[in-house]
């Protein structure tokens, strides 16, 4: 016995079976009542300003250093978010604006290091607030300290007359 079903049948069935196994996400989202962080907003490199030099930059960075520190401390750590999101940002464009800034060539490595282990460091704070942990910025705020400290002794050195 031989059953013939037409194309647009077999069509109709897929899609239709589509439909009720879902095809997207596996993870539902999580809505505000489901406990997701109003306060976790997207944001875009375009929505970050970029720092006009190497000396502004690091200086950017310690004030969202001093911010990061404020807000995971306080009521509300996800209030942390913004700062640590437009920080990466900021830390992704170092060497960039240390290279137009004329920073010697020979501090670039360092810039290199004290970014990687900034990202680092920010990193782990920004998982504890989005796991709903402590985000316990003491732990590793001697760490982030020292390596703004480094950038700091670039920042001050005298720029390559090229």
């Amino acid at each position: 016995m031989n059953v013939r079903f037409s194309i647009p049948t077999v069509l109709l069935y897929v899609v239709f079976s589509l439909g009720l196994a879902g095809c997207g996400d596996s993870e539902p989202e999580e809505s505000a009542e489901q406990g997701a962080d109003p306060h976790d907003q997207v944001i875009t490199e375009d929505m970050v300003e970029r720092p006009a030099d190497f000396k502004e930059a690091v200086a950017r960075i310690k004030t969202y250093r001093d911010a990061i520190e404020r807000e995971s401390a306080g009521a509300e750590p996800g209030l942390a978010h913004r700062p640590l999101d437009e920080l990466t940002f900021v830390l992704e464009w170092l060497s960039d604006i240390a290279q137009a800034s004329n920073v010697p060539k020979s501090q670039w490595a360092t810039i290199t290091k004290a970014s990687d282990e900034l990202r680092e460091l920010f990193e782990q704070v920004h998982q504890n607030i989005d796991n709903r942990k402590d985000p316990d910025f003491p732990a590793v705020a001697d760490a982030v300290d020292a390596a703004i400290g480094r950038l700091e002794a670039v920042a001050e050195a005298p720029p390559d007359e090229e």
